[in-house]
Protein backbone atom coordinates (compact mmCIF):
# COMPACT_ATOMS: atom_id res chain seq x y z
CA UNK A 1 0.00 0.00 0.00
CA UNK A 2 2.83 2.40 0.86
CA UNK A 3 4.43 1.68 -2.50
CA UNK A 4 1.23 2.34 -4.52
CA UNK A 5 0.62 5.55 -2.59
CA UNK A 6 4.14 6.75 -3.42
CA UNK A 7 3.57 5.94 -7.08
CA UNK A 8 0.29 7.86 -7.05
CA UNK A 9 1.99 10.90 -5.50
CA UNK A 10 4.84 10.68 -8.02
CA UNK A 11 2.38 10.39 -10.93
CA UNK A 12 0.42 13.39 -9.63
CA UNK A 13 3.60 15.48 -9.35
CA UNK A 14 4.66 14.53 -12.87
CA UNK A 15 1.23 15.35 -14.23
CA UNK A 16 1.15 18.74 -12.47
CA UNK A 17 4.65 19.53 -13.68
CA UNK A 18 3.72 18.64 -17.25
CA UNK A 19 0.60 20.80 -17.12
CA UNK A 20 2.62 23.70 -15.73
CA UNK A 21 5.23 23.34 -18.51
CA UNK A 22 2.52 23.21 -21.18
CA UNK A 23 0.89 26.32 -19.73
CA UNK A 24 4.21 28.16 -19.82
CA UNK A 25 4.86 27.14 -23.41
CA UNK A 26 1.40 28.30 -24.40
CA UNK A 27 1.97 31.60 -22.62
CA UNK A 28 5.22 32.17 -24.54
CA UNK A 29 3.35 31.73 -27.82
CA UNK A 30 0.77 34.29 -26.73
CA UNK A 31 3.43 36.75 -25.61
CA UNK A 32 5.39 36.35 -28.85
CA UNK A 33 2.25 36.96 -30.91
CA UNK A 34 1.35 40.03 -28.86
CA UNK A 35 4.87 41.40 -29.04
CA UNK A 36 5.03 40.83 -32.80
CA UNK A 37 1.72 42.57 -33.42
CA UNK A 38 2.74 45.48 -31.14
CA UNK A 39 6.02 45.88 -33.04
CA UNK A 40 4.36 45.81 -36.46
CA UNK A 41 1.58 48.10 -35.19
CA UNK A 42 4.29 50.60 -34.24
CA UNK A 43 5.64 50.57 -37.80
CA UNK A 44 2.18 51.11 -39.24
CA UNK A 45 1.40 53.90 -36.77
CA UNK A 46 4.62 55.66 -37.71
CA UNK A 47 3.64 55.32 -41.38
CA UNK A 48 0.10 56.67 -40.87
CA UNK A 49 1.39 59.55 -38.76
CA UNK A 50 3.84 60.37 -41.57
CA UNK A 51 1.20 60.48 -44.27
CA UNK A 52 -1.17 62.46 -42.06
CA UNK A 53 1.64 65.03 -41.65
CA UNK A 54 2.08 65.25 -45.43
CA UNK A 55 5.36 63.29 -45.43
CA UNK A 56 4.02 60.65 -47.82
CA UNK A 57 7.22 59.79 -49.71
CA UNK A 58 9.37 59.41 -46.60
CA UNK A 59 6.60 57.45 -44.83
CA UNK A 60 6.56 54.93 -47.69
CA UNK A 61 10.36 54.84 -47.85
CA UNK A 62 10.52 53.91 -44.16
CA UNK A 63 7.66 51.39 -44.29
CA UNK A 64 9.03 49.57 -47.34
CA UNK A 65 12.58 48.98 -46.10
CA UNK A 66 13.53 45.36 -47.06
CA UNK A 67 10.29 44.96 -49.03
CA UNK A 68 10.06 43.94 -52.67
CA UNK A 69 7.31 46.53 -53.02
CA UNK A 70 9.97 49.25 -53.01
CA UNK A 71 11.34 47.91 -56.31
CA UNK A 72 7.96 48.10 -58.07
CA UNK A 73 8.57 51.70 -59.07
CA UNK A 74 5.47 52.47 -61.16
CA UNK A 75 3.02 50.75 -58.80
CA UNK A 76 4.63 52.51 -55.84
CA UNK A 77 4.54 55.90 -57.57
CA UNK A 78 0.83 55.37 -58.33
CA UNK A 79 0.14 54.39 -54.70
CA UNK A 80 1.99 57.45 -53.40
CA UNK A 81 0.04 59.73 -55.76
CA UNK A 82 -3.23 58.12 -54.65
CA UNK A 83 -2.22 58.53 -51.00
CA UNK A 84 -1.48 62.22 -51.53
CA UNK A 85 -5.10 62.63 -52.64
CA UNK A 86 -6.55 61.48 -49.31
CA UNK A 87 -7.46 65.09 -48.57
CA UNK A 88 -10.43 64.69 -50.96
CA UNK A 89 -12.07 62.84 -48.04
CA UNK A 90 -11.66 65.88 -45.83
CA UNK A 91 -9.10 66.93 -43.30
CA UNK A 92 -7.35 64.12 -41.41
CA UNK A 93 -8.71 63.58 -37.86
CA UNK A 94 -7.30 60.32 -36.42
CA UNK A 95 -6.68 56.64 -37.09
CA UNK A 96 -7.25 53.47 -35.13
CA UNK A 97 -6.42 49.80 -35.50
CA UNK A 98 -9.61 47.86 -36.18
CA UNK A 99 -8.18 44.37 -36.73
CA UNK A 100 -4.99 42.44 -36.10
CA UNK A 101 -4.68 38.83 -37.08
CA UNK A 102 -1.77 36.44 -37.07
CA UNK A 103 -2.08 33.56 -39.49
CA UNK A 104 0.36 30.82 -38.61
CA UNK A 105 3.80 31.80 -37.39
CA UNK A 106 4.87 33.95 -40.33
CA UNK A 107 1.98 36.15 -41.52
CA UNK A 108 0.35 39.13 -39.78
CA UNK A 109 -2.56 41.15 -41.19
CA UNK A 110 -3.37 44.58 -39.77
CA UNK A 111 -6.34 46.80 -40.63
CA UNK A 112 -6.81 50.49 -39.70
CA UNK A 113 -9.54 53.05 -40.01
CA UNK A 114 -8.05 56.37 -41.16
CA UNK A 115 -10.60 58.99 -40.17
CA UNK A 116 -11.02 62.06 -42.33
CA UNK A 117 -13.54 64.84 -41.80
CA UNK A 118 -15.93 63.74 -44.57
CA UNK A 119 -15.25 60.03 -45.02
CA UNK A 120 -13.14 57.24 -43.49
CA UNK A 121 -10.51 55.25 -45.38
CA UNK A 122 -9.60 51.63 -44.63
CA UNK A 123 -5.89 50.69 -44.72
CA UNK A 124 -4.68 47.08 -45.04
CA UNK A 125 -1.13 45.92 -44.23
CA UNK A 126 0.30 42.40 -44.57
CA UNK A 127 3.63 41.45 -43.00
CA UNK A 128 5.49 38.24 -43.75
CA UNK A 129 8.46 36.58 -42.11
CA UNK A 130 10.61 34.18 -44.05
CA UNK A 131 11.98 31.53 -41.76
CA UNK A 132 13.61 29.48 -44.49
CA UNK A 133 17.38 29.09 -44.20
CA UNK A 134 19.21 30.86 -46.99
CA UNK A 135 16.59 33.60 -47.33
CA UNK A 136 17.81 37.16 -47.21
CA UNK A 137 17.55 38.12 -43.55
CA UNK A 138 15.55 35.08 -42.35
CA UNK A 139 13.29 35.77 -39.42
CA UNK A 140 12.78 39.47 -40.22
CA UNK A 141 9.29 40.81 -40.77
CA UNK A 142 8.73 42.72 -43.99
CA UNK A 143 5.66 44.25 -45.52
CA UNK A 144 4.32 42.40 -48.54
CA UNK A 145 1.11 44.36 -49.20
CA UNK A 146 -0.14 47.83 -48.39
CA UNK A 147 -3.36 49.24 -49.78
CA UNK A 148 -6.37 51.33 -48.87
CA UNK A 149 -9.93 51.75 -50.03
CA UNK A 150 -13.26 53.22 -48.99
CA UNK A 151 -15.32 50.03 -49.18
CA UNK A 152 -17.03 50.28 -45.81
CA UNK A 153 -19.58 47.57 -46.67
CA UNK A 154 -16.74 45.05 -46.89
CA UNK A 155 -15.68 46.15 -43.40
CA UNK A 156 -19.16 45.73 -42.01
CA UNK A 157 -19.45 42.17 -43.28
CA UNK A 158 -15.95 41.14 -42.22
CA UNK A 159 -14.60 40.67 -45.73
CA UNK A 160 -11.10 41.59 -46.87
CA UNK A 161 -7.66 41.12 -45.39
Amino acid sequence: MFRSRRLAILATCLLCGSCWAIALLGQEGVNETGTTIETLDGKVRQFLEGISAGETQSAYDELLINSRLASQEQALADLIDKTKQLDKFGEYRAFEQIAAKRLGKDLVLLKYLYKCEDFPVVWYFSFYRTSVAGATEPGKWRIITVRFDTNLERLAWGEGA
